[in-house]
């Protein structure tokens, strides 16, 4: 209810009257009061005088407090409405960051993807960003100071909105490959960094008139306190509401506060604390531990092939992964842990008390249990692992960082160990990184350096005993570390994306070497070389072969090109075209490691395929071991009925080797041979095999193969 200056005389006249009005008959004749010619009563000059001049200044009293409360309860009502505009531009700030972040998520998608609609995904988030610009100028009289950042804001994302538009003109009209050489050509990070920092500059700045505004309502409520203790009631009924308004307004202010902190704190996706609060829980943790001496751990929790969930059924599907992940995590530990989301598929548990290694097990255990249980997300279920790494301190460290990074480290060799584990940290496992670092930095100079070499194997072909085909084996001889193991080197290489250029050296490699024995005299054999998953991906391992061949003058029905069955089981389709195109140039293709993939009749039938090869882990057991016997007899009858060769790798015996020759197997190779040689050692072998082979029929020559000594018996390869 609002008074005026008007109302209030009103009031106080009426007031007047009706004391006047009140008074007792004998009194109106008394002193001050005279009777006029018209026989009406008028007040005397005095009386009248003082009477106006109280009047007046109670009227003056009254105004004053009440336009001094009127003025307040504007003010307040005021910073109350700028406070919610400052909110609402906060709010529209953060909605715009979000967008922009989306938009630059889908771009990437769209470089790894190449899907065009991703890219129309990122520049319909341009657009929602340049509607949130909009809003902002909407709101410019919350920040009438920033409307020339404002507008230079909405300029700079309508310079990103074009750049995206053009990006799908290209991608329309000349293909994905133009377009990602134009997002290479175009892309400009300044552009983005501009647009943020622009953003925190408007937050800050209406943070600050933020608080300004606050200050002002205590102000004003300070005042209408003093006013209400000299006004009516009708005042203090004013001084009441004014009084509510600011206790609400300070509510809204601490409730805004608490939320944005909340959000500087927390993960948005999981509400789990992220990596500033874990910090700041863990630094406290650890002060509070040192001066109490007691220790503290850290679980570092990786996700196992959560990027394949999460290509698979996409972001929103991984999205609700994780939160389901983040629930189970946080009913595994104590309300005293901290539970964190260190980013992607990442979680960090913060024990800060615990007995032993025992608890940390146990605690860990629990997590691998809770994990793998099955979920249903959008009505699929599914099932996932996680590996765990620990570190514990002081043991492992004294420092947060320290702990977090000697944690993820354990992480990686609990990944090394099959995955759905957790592992302890130890010394050697930092060695072993660093080691492993050291690795990867000689491999990228091992080929500059020609510090990589091949070594050969024989195919045996069991019906005469000849050599009919040779395999080639990647060697690395470092100059300080000796000769690398190659189940070190091919899986570094993968990592890397080195097993590219390397397997191209290797074909290249073999192809000549096979040349050089031909010019020798020796008979030109078959050279078959491994082909890894990321090779065997590559978008020019095709064009490689075709140039390795002209290059090198090799026929390429003397080429065999080797392929494991997992290699193909991610993108059958392709990997079929693959193998036709490759067929089509006349090279031979065989499956390695044959039946510990995905084997079946119906998946082999599609293959262009020449001939298999029995895993070693087969034949090892044969003739003793029945199930060992009757995969291989399975395997062999198998390919037969199909018309595919079969060989046999890693025979040491000659039980095996006669078993094999008497169930119908067309080549072997291994130790019970030939261990793999350098190019020298082998070339004497084929030319003591070509004398043997000289001397007499087949049987014989079969019985006088070059064999190794059964202390070099350690495997085929």
């Amino acid at each position: 209810m609002r008074f005026g200056p008007r109302s209030l005389f009103r009031i106080v006249r009426a007031l007047a009257h009706a004391a006047v009005r009140d008074r007792p008959q004998e009194s109106r004749g008394g002193p001050g009061i005279e009777v006029s010619d018209a026989g009406t009563w008028k007040r005397l000059p005095f009386l009248s005088r003082r009477f106006v001049v109280g009047s007046s200044i109670a009227l003056g009293i009254l105004v004053a407090n009440a336009f001094v409360s009127y003025r307040t309860i504007v003010n307040l009502i005021e910073a109350s409405r700028t406070v919610e505009n400052t909110l609402k531009v906060v709010g529209t700030l953060k909605d715009l960051q979000e967008n922009l972040a989306d938009s630059e998520i889908e771009l990437r998608g769209y470089i790894l993807s190449r899907e065009r609609d991703r890219l129309s995904r990122a520049q319909a988030f341009l657009g929602r960003s340049a509607n949130l610009v909009q809003t902002l100028r909407a709101l410019s009289g919350a920040i009438p100071d920033q409307m020339q950042q404002v507008e230079l804001l909405g300029a700079l994302i309508g310079e990103e909105s074009d750049r995206f538009a053009a990006l799908i003109e290209i991608h329309s009209q000349k293909g994905v490959s133009a377009a990602l050489r134009s997002i290479s050509a175009t892309a400009s990070a300044a552009t983005t960094r501009r647009i943020q920092l622009l953003t925190t500059d408007l937050m800050a700045s209406a943070n600050a008139r933020l608080a300004r505004r606050t200050e002002q309502s205590k102000h004003s409520s300070d005042l209408s306190v003093v006013t209400a203790v000299i006004a009516t009631l009708l005042n203090l009924g004013l001084l009441g509401v004014v009084i509510l308004l600011a206790r609400r307004e300070i509510k809204d202010r601490r409730h805004a506060e608490e939320v944005v902190r909340f959000a500087a704190t927390h993960d948005p996706l999981t509400g789990l604390p992220n990596r500033l609060l874990l910090t700041e829980r863990g630094n406290r943790a650890l002060a509070a531990a040192k001066s109490q001496g007691r220790g503290i751990a850290v679980l570092f929790i990786d996700l196992d092939r959560f990027k394949n969930i999460n290509d698979a059924l996409g972001h929103e599907a991984g999205d609700r992964l994780l939160q389901n992940v983040a629930n189970r995590l946080a009913r595994c530990v104590r309300r005293s842990d901290t539970v964190a989301r260190q980013g992607g598929d990442e979680f960090v548990v913060l024990i800060e008390a615990f007995q032993g290694p025992s608890d940390l097990a146990q605690v860990a255990e629990k997590i691998l249990v809770q994990v793998a249980e099955p979920m249903t997300v959008y009505g699929r279920e599914f099932q996932i692992t996680a590996s765990i790494g620990v570190s514990t301190c002081p043991v492992d460290g004294d420092d947060l960082q320290a702990l977090l990074k000697n944690a993820d480290i354990a992480m990686y060799r609990a990944k090394q160990q099959g995955k759905n584990t957790y592992q302890f940290y130890g010394e050697q496992m930092n060695r072993h990184s660093i080691e492993r670092l050291e690795l990867e930095t000689a491999l990228n100079r091992a080929l500059e350096r020609d510090e990589l070499t091949l070594h050969y194997q024989p195919k045996i072909q069991a019906r005469t005993g000849r050599v009919t085909g040779i395999e080639c084996l990647l060697r690395w001889q470092h100059p300080t570390l000796g000769l690398v193991p190659p189940d070190q080197i091919v899986p570094l290489a993968e990592e890397t994306g080195l097993i590219v250029p390397i397997g191209k050296w290797a074909l290249r490699t073999a192809c000549l070497q096979a040349r050089k024995w031909a010019e020798q005299g020796l008979p030109l054999m078959r050279m078959a070389v491994n082909l890894s998953a990321r090779q065997f991906m590559s978008a020019t391992l095709l064009d490689d072969v075709m140039g390795t061949i002209a290059e090198t003058g090799m026929d390429p029905r003397f080429i065999e090109l080797e392929v494991t069955e997992s290699v193909m089981m991610p993108e059958p389709e392709q990997a079929v075209r693959l193998l036709r195109d490759l067929k089509a140039i006349g090279v031979r293709l065989t499956i390695d490691d044959f039946g510990t993939g995905y084997s079946s009749l119906a998946y082999l039938k599609r293959l262009p395929i020449d001939s298999v090869k029995i895993d070693a882990s087969f034949v090892r057991g044969i003739p003793v071991d029945a199930s060992d016997v009757a995969i291989t007899e399975t395997i062999l009858a198998m390919s037969g009925s199909l018309g595919l060769k079969v060989v046999a790798e890693g025979v040491e015996t000659r039980d095996q080797m006669n078993f094999l020759e008497r169930r119908g197997c067309d080549e072997m190779q291994g130790y019970y041979f030939s261990k793999p040689l350098p190019a020298e050692q082998l070339t004497v072998y084929l030319q003591q095999q070509e004398v043997v082979s000289g001397e007499g029929g087949p049987r014989e020559a079969s019985s006088r193969i070059k064999l190794v000594s059964a202390g070099q018996r350690r495997g085929s390869k």
